[in-house]
């Protein structure tokens, strides 16, 4: 290990470098030493920085000349960007796919603004100033509508939708909804244009707004700048994490937004939901409303999860989707709080034995070529679905009814402040949510416990002061 201390001379200060290892023949112990005299231009503190490079330069010669190995010497020079290239490496062989996902959107965030910067030379200051542009940055919104003169011109192209979709890889579900005069993505939009020999412009009204940024995203580079800084921190390539709320400011934590269907707006969904005429559109919405599982839990859901006789309902596995892991994978619970067991209504029973009939009637009718995957929530083949998919079947069933637009989250939303406005001690609705603390519920619903609470008093008010007593 190398070692070094300060001593002033004459001639200035010098740095008395001290290397110790074993000789691994002998077992010997080797000490070498060297003085290193530093500029005098240089600060105490870069002087430090440079003398602990050299120690380490110093190391690594001596160990190689007497035992032919070689120490691992930290770069001094490397950039933001080089370290939070190591970071997301770490992230990717630790961490689960989908936080890895995110970092890679990150890391070219913290790139593209101090990615250039040795890591050892980044100040408090620039990292501030990072934070300060990155919460004024706007992102770019395009709403693009096709014109009448659309048709006209597929007219004259003369391809029929399923020559356009194999010759020219235009998606005809795309273009079926651009027809249908709803908005549609940039890329399309300029595809189908150059397809058809003609600008964008002239078969697409465009209109573009500037919209801030969700504080969750910004809040997310900002995290993973910490961690960046942590990281270079444990490696001693910076005196200390300067990203940390020791020395910057991260701005106004926002107040939690939850979107949430009242009680009317929930019984409205359940009688929609009744009434639906897909099956497994309404078992799966139907499962969310009434046991507020997470959307990766209710793909990740088995047959043999669900206990008909106990009625019960076990949550062991989590469905999820990534282009990187290559399609639909299977992962473990959120948390290990999230791998639980809850009991789940004579109704919501009733609906999945009736599912069950038509489930395994599907099976049947593909033979050989069904998938036996045992999960709930399949393709029309059996294998696993995409989680998304779930969002669309209650995209697609709140379309076509008086129901704000909601989140599959909000169903979760809206069955845990159901349960908490209905009286149910927070730690069964903690233990339901898998939530590994009941101070994760108390947090994240806050409001409405305190709603609840208020409501409480008024009951027992109302119990010794009755309210024609009181008028």
């Amino acid at each position: 290990m190398a070692t070094f201390r300060k001593r002033k001379l004459k001639i200035g200060v010098v740095y008395d470098i001290q290397v110790k290892f074993k000789e691994p023949n002998t077992n010997q112990t080797i000490v070498k030493t060297t003085v290193w005299h530093p500029e005098n231009k240089m600060t105490d503190r870069q002087a430090e920085r440079e003398c602990a490079l050299i120690a380490q330069k110093f190391e690594n010669e001596m160990r190689q000349l007497y035992t032919g190995s070689v120490a691992d010497i930290p770069d001094y020079n490397i950039t933001v960007g080089q370290m939070a290239d190591k970071w997301l490496e770490r992230v990717r062989k630790d961490f689960s796919i989908a936080y890895y996902e995110r970092g890679i959107k990150t890391v070219e965030w913290i790139k593209r603004y101090i990615g250039g910067y040795k890591i050892r030379e980044v100040t408090p200051y620039i990292i501030q100033n990072f934070y300060d542009k990155l919460d004024r940055e706007k992102r770019v919104i395009y709403t693009i509508t096709a014109k009448p003169c659309l048709r006209e011109e597929l007219g004259k192209f003369g391809h029929t939708r399923k020559e356009l979709s194999k010759a020219y890889g235009v998606n005809v579900a795309s273009l079926v909804f651009t027809l249908q005069g709803k908005n549609i993505g940039m890329e399309f939009a300029k595809h189908l244009a150059s397809v058809l020999g003609v600008k964008t412009e002239k078969i697409f009204n465009i209109q573009k707004t500037e919209q801030a940024y969700a504080v969750e995203t910004l809040a997310k580079v900002k995290r993973a700048t910490r961690c960046i800084f942590g990281m270079a921190k444990r490696q001693r390539l910076v005196d200390d994490n300067y990203a940390s709320a020791d020395y910057v400011s991260y701005g106004k934590k926002p107040q939690r937004n939850i979107k949430y269907l009242d009680d009317e707006q929930a019984k409205e969904l359940f009688r929609v939901l009744m009434d639906y005429d897909d099956i497994r559109a309404k078992t799966a919405i139907l499962v969310a409303l009434l046991t507020g599982l997470r959307r990766g839990e209710i793909a990740g859901l088995e047959w043999k999860d669900i206990d008909f006789e106990r009625h019960t309902l076990t949550v062991n596995r989590t469905g999820c989707y990534s282009k990187i892991a290559g399609g639909i994978f299977t992962k473990e619970p959120k948390t290990e709080g999230s791998i639980r067991k809850i009991t789940i209504s004579e109704i919501l029973v009733e609906i999945l034995k009736e599912y069950k009939i038509w489930y395994d009637e599907q099976r049947a009718n593909w033979g050989d070529r069904w998938v036996d995957s045992d999960r709930l929530f399949v393709q029309e083949y059996g294998k696993p679905i995409n989680p998304e998919t779930i969002h669309y079947w209650l995209k697609k069933m709140l379309s076509n009814s008086r129901l704000p637009d909601i989140t599959l989250h909000s169903l979760r939303h809206t069955n845990i402040t159901l349960q908490i406005a209905a009286g149910v001690p927070l730690t069964t609705v903690a233990g339901r949510a898998g939530h590994s603390r009941v101070s994760t519920t108390s947090d994240i619903y806050s409001h409405f416990i305190k709603t609840s609470d208020e409501a409480a008093a008024e009951a027992l008010e109302d119990i010794f002061v009755p309210r024609v007593a009181k008028g």
